[in-house]
């Protein structure tokens, strides 16, 4: 209010009193660039009744209608926030993070369009809830990418509910159909990765997706993006180079397979993208520029990793380390070369043995992928031995040269995660050669067609079923709360930290956590000495 002769604007707030609305409202007016000259606070029977007396920098009252206009929506929204911190897992976070927000909101012209989106209570309710989880949600998330905060947050149906791998992929050939150029298409792939991945990440955070949902939606992403991205570039290098082909004249399709979490279907907060590609037979290029076959899948590869950026390493960050001979070998390998390296004695270590068991075809030609699986099952699974002791030596080494003393790794520590990986992979290679209904990729599904075949009692797959889903919700709480893929260090109990990732995993306190995880761990642990097969 401006009453006349006077030398401030009045503004006076009466509605139920809630914490921290002070301290948010006169956040909210530095960003706005207004002087709080004098303010009187008061409260009676519950009603905060609240008048300050402001000014423009100059000391001016406020006289712009769109400046009054913008005072007054900003405070209803502020009174609103502060009204739904109790349902904030950490409401003090909370606060400062949503006062931050603001600040950065009143930075952009477009501002007041966006505090109108702002001003449904549900989207209020939705905020609180995310702005209590991490300071990395706020830091990479919320204020890195506020521009996919709101049309995230409006969209209730698409927060609401899952998009299959078909909407995915129809929703992003329109966006990329929609314009010309290479340059613009790998921004508007990029933008709609990061916009569909921020939305399921909200989706899980909010509880309304549980881990295995959460890990099938951004499988199916990364499955889209990966697919649009390799056509991209293999359309760029087309244009340049002409069809790859045999030397006998014919094409050379190429196939990727995922591995790791991505080929198990199993991705979470932080995951990589495990690869490989793998084209059909050596020989040259049709033209205008004619390079060796090799070369244009190599090159294919680099611009892979160019065109599907990783906003931050670890989240779909490519990693082609298990390709043959690892980082000293071809960034993509010939179907026969595949084979040389894949065969009892072609030079693949146990481990990666192992690693092959989550080998899925992912993209490129269908029946190549196909001869690719067929390879890797006459491997892997080919009845030869598996050396239990050098896994448990392999594991050891793990604990001690990717664990500081005195930690403990929710992943890595004897009795983390990798020891329930590594037991379930090694009893698939056990079993999968004579009864290839094991010979799957996801975990849990492995467990259960191990169950069905007599392989492991109901009991024992119950209790490791327990236990990996355990460990795979601590490591991505770990995650998110931190914002660090490789940081899974569990905090001390006692800790602040410790504390809050218990009341973010739904522990009634951080020495049930404690419990927990000793338990779960311990039994993990004694996989490798209580389970293994007999003789």
């Amino acid at each position: 209010v401006n009453e006349p002769g006077a030398s401030t604007t009045c503004v006076r707030v009466r509605s139920v009193d809630t914490v921290g609305f002070l301290f948010s409202f006169t956040n909210a007016l530095a960003g706005f660039t207004i002087n709080i000259e004098r303010a009187e606070v008061r409260s009676e029977a519950g009603e905060a009744i609240d008048t300050f007396w402001v000014t423009d920098r100059a000391g001016h009252p406020l006289t712009s209608e769109r400046q009054l206009n913008e005072l007054r929506v900003a405070t209803a929204l502020i009174k609103q926030f502060t009204h739904l911190l109790p349902r904030s897992p950490d409401p003090g976070q909370a606060l400062r993070q949503f006062s931050a927000l603001i600040r950065e909101m009143l930075s952009r012209p477009e501002w007041m369009a966006e505090l109108g989106d702002l001003e449904s209570p549900a989207v209020l309710e939705t905020l609180a809830e995310l702005m209590g989880v991490s300071r990395f949600l706020w830091e990479d998330f919320l204020r890195l990418q506020h521009e996919n905060l709101f049309p995230v947050l409006v969209d209730r149906a698409g927060l609401d509910q899952p998009r299959s791998r078909e909407e995915l992929a129809r929703a992003l050939a329109q966006q990329l159909a929609e314009v010309a150029y290479r340059a613009a298409r790998v921004e508007a792939l990029n933008a709609f990765k990061d916009r569909e991945m921020f939305r399921i990440d909200l989706r899980h955070i909010t509880g309304r997706s549980d881990f295995v949902t959460f890990s099938q939606e951004l499988t199916a992403l990364a499955e889209v993006a990966l697919a649009a991205a390799l056509d991209l570039c293999e359309e760029t290098l087309r244009q340049r180079y002409g069809t790859p082909l045999a030397e006998t004249g014919q094409p050379s399709p190429w196939a990727v397979a995922a591995l790791g979490k991505f080929g198990g279907a199993e991705l979470g907060f932080g995951s990589d993208l495990e690869l490989v590609l793998v084209y059909a037979h050596e020989g040259e290029t049709s033209g205008p520029q004619r390079v060796r076959t090799s070369q244009f899948y190599a090159q294919l590869v680099l611009l892979l990793k160019e065109t599907l950026r990783a906003r931050q390493e670890g989240i779909f960050h490519l990693d082609l380390r298990l390709r043959p001979h690892g980082e000293g070998g071809a960034l993509a390998s010939s179907l026969a070369g595949f084979a040389s390296y894949y065969r009892p004695g072609g030079g693949a270590e146990q481990f990666e043995r192992m690693a092959l068991v989550k080998l899925r075809p992912v993209a490129g030609d269908p029946a190549l992928g196909a001869q690719v699986v067929a390879l890797r099952d006459a491997f892997v699974y080919s009845g030869e031995p598996l050396d239990w002791e050098n896994i448990r030596h392999l594991r050891s080494r793990q604990a001690t040269e990717l664990v500081a003393r005195g930690e403990l790794n929710a992943k890595y520590s004897p009795g983390g995660l990798v020891d329930v990986e590594y037991f379930v992979q090694a009893w698939q290679i056990l079993v999968g050669a004579h009864h290839p209904s094991v010979r799957v990729t996801n975990t849990l599904l492995a467990l259960e067609r191990l169950q069905e075949v007599g392989a492991l009692s109901a009991e024992l797959v119950a209790e490791i079923e327990l236990t990996y889903r355990f460990l795979r919700r601590l490591i991505d709480a770990l995650r998110v709360v931190r914002g660090n893929a490789k940081d899974l260090t569990l905090p001390p109990v006692g800790t602040r930290e410790h504390a809050y990732l218990a009341h973010r995993l739904g522990f009634a306190s951080s020495e049930a956590l404690a419990s927990a995880t000793s338990a779960r761990m311990a039994f993990a642990r004694s996989l490798w000495t209580s389970h293994l097969p007999k003789g």
